[in-house]
């Protein structure tokens, strides 16, 4: 019998990233917005808010590309999550162990 091994906490730091990267995209024309007035150059001001702006309709696609998969993946962790505890429960409930100690 094969095991499956699925390490949570790095889908749960990967749910968090991803919500990072989200955060940032929707926070894009904001920042975009602070870089060029930090250029210090008026003829850069209207380059850099242009680049960014003219990136929303792309960006949007991504942003709720970027949610769905988060919302996989936290599907992922909360069933594998919910099955583990299940199981937990069964074979304490059942008062069987495994491991070293159990004979």
């Amino acid at each position: 019998m094969a095991d499956l091994l699925l390490n949570l906490t790095e889908l749960e730091r990967l749910k968090h990233d991803l919500n990072a990267v989200v955060s940032d995209f929707k926070d894009a024309d904001d920042f975009s917005d602070d870089v060029a007035d930090a250029t210090g150059s008026d003829a850069l001001h209207d380059p850099v808010r242009d680049f960014a702006h003219k990136w929303n309709d792309k960006r949007k696609k991504m942003t709720e590309s970027i949610e769905a998969l988060q919302a996989q993946i936290a599907g992922i962790a909360d069933g594998f999550t919910s099955v583990d505890t299940g199981f937990a429960k069964g074979l304490q409930d059942s008062g069987t162990t495994t491991g070293p100690s159990a004979k």
